[in-house]
């Protein structure tokens, strides 16, 4: 689309883009974040404060409880 509406816009699953750019030469870049690399800079990390450990960990849980839910897989 060129100039989505604000209802078309709202309509639109956009979780995963972190960025939407549209250069003069009319090309559209769209850049989208990667969980796994911000997981794993978190895992990493010496110096985790006591809250982002905390976020780690309820991410990890999340993850464990939706994977073991998907026995299909």
């Amino acid at each position: 689309m060129d100039s989505p509406s604000k209802a078309q816009l709202e309509n639109m699953d956009l979780f995963l883009v972190s960025e939407i750019k549209r250069p003069k030469d009319g090309a559209m870049e769209i850049k989208f974040f990667d969980r796994l690399k911000a997981l794993e800079k978190l895992e990493n990390d010496n110096s985790l404060s006591d809250n982002a450990k905390s976020l780690y960990d309820a991410i990890s849980q999340s993850a464990k409880a939706v994977g073991c839910g998907k026995s299909d897989y």
